[in-house]
């Protein structure tokens, strides 16, 4: 079936050396086009081009503006879900307009809270009793998606490896350290997801946070949620060892941080392969993974002979197997993340193996 939008032209020769393409009469009226008029021509990932008219080029780079409602009624975690959802659009001019002519003192704080602590490179410029004006200032060259993922990457690992250090040490301040990062993970987290929102929709922003197909954009989704759960897990595990009073034993502790140290190893390498665009290292995560998981179930059956012959707080010995399956968790979604780059890097293994087919 024939596209309705799609419209075949044939392509003329002019002079020496001029191609010349005519434009479709119903477009030029719809754009209010006239001759003498500028467009601009850019080619995309897939050597299509797209014609963009001058005008409407300039008002996508001006002030992208949107105003919501805040209702009387709307609680803060509601308020807070609706910017969240906002910011991700694109939109970076925010108003915040209230129906009945004030803003309520609760919701003024969970936009403070909110703006604060998740939404990087926001600020509030404008504070008064019936509107908020939220101004994301951060321009997108400033900041490559891949540097945010490595980012988000050493910020997540570093969590584990401190809140193991916390649990030997029986540290409530490294601990605590470690869920107030959480939060600079989830900052991170957004602002990736905001930029690839923006880049499904247009093919210059893709190439100013420094992807190369519109496909990439559902492999970093990913790759962004599975990092931004390996930190909620360090978060759980610094959780848990703060609820720990009873004293782990030596073994115990040794046998998690080696857990620990086996699923840092597989995220790396994940990491790497993913941002490296390097298939056959993810390809090699599968195994490394099935050897962590097995050393899991390992420590987890030792825990249970341990049960039977000490009379260990049973809280403290729960804790500690949802530790380990947290450790576990870190572990697959380390793999997601080597699928992940598997999938946005198998056209290009294909593509290299029919060279070699041809030259064999």
């Amino acid at each position: 079936m024939d596209n309705v939008n799609s419209d075949i032209r044939k392509i003329q020769f002019t002079g020496r050396s001029t191609y010349i393409l005519s434009l479709p009469k119903k477009w030029i009226e719809e754009m209010k086009l006239k001759a003498g008029d500028h467009v601009s021509i850019s080619r995309n990932s897939n050597n299509s081009l797209c014609i963009t008219p001058e005008q409407e080029k300039r008002l996508h780079d001006v002030t992208n503006e949107v105003t919501t409602l805040v209702l009387i009624d709307e609680g803060p975690n509601t308020l807070k879900r609706k910017i969240v959802s906002i910011y991700l659009s694109g939109y970076n001019l925010i108003n915040l307009k209230s129906k009945i002519g004030r803003i309520q003192p609760i919701q003024r704080e969970a936009v403070r809270e909110i703006v604060r602590r998740s939404l990087i490179g926001t600020e509030i410029i404008a504070d008064s009793s019936d509107i908020i004006t939220i101004q994301i200032l951060l321009t997108l060259p400033e900041l490559s998606v891949n540097t945010a993922v490595r980012r988000m990457f050493l910020i997540a690992s570093s969590m584990h490896r401190d809140v193991i250090i916390a649990l030997k040490e029986k540290n409530f301040e490294i601990a605590n350290g470690v869920i107030r990062s959480d939060d600079e993970v989830d900052r991170f987290s957004l602002y990736i997801l905001r930029n690839l929102v923006m880049a499904t929709n247009n093919e210059r922003i893709l190439q100013e946070i420094g992807l190369k197909y519109p496909s990439d954009c559902l492999s970093y989704r990913v790759t962004v949620k599975s990092i931004e759960r390996v930190a909620d897990h360090a978060t759980r595990i610094a959780i848990k060892s703060l609820e720990i009073h009873e004293e782990i034993s030596l073994e115990v502790i040794e046998k998690l941080e080696k857990l620990s140290n086996l699923a840092l190893e597989v995220l790396t390498s994940s990491v790497e392969a993913f941002l490296r665009r390097d298939y056959n290292l993810a390809d090699k995560i599968a195994d490394k993974s099935e050897n962590v998981l097995n050393f899991e179930k390992e420590i987890m059956k030792f825990l249970d002979s341990l049960e039977n012959k000490t009379t260990n707080d049973q809280n403290t010995s729960a804790n500690i197997k949802l530790i380990l399956e947290d450790i576990r968790r870190t572990v697959e979604h380390a793999s997601d993340i080597a699928e992940s780059a598997m999938n946005q890097t198998i056209g290009e293994i294909i593509k290299i193996e029919k060279r070699l087919g041809i030259t064999l």
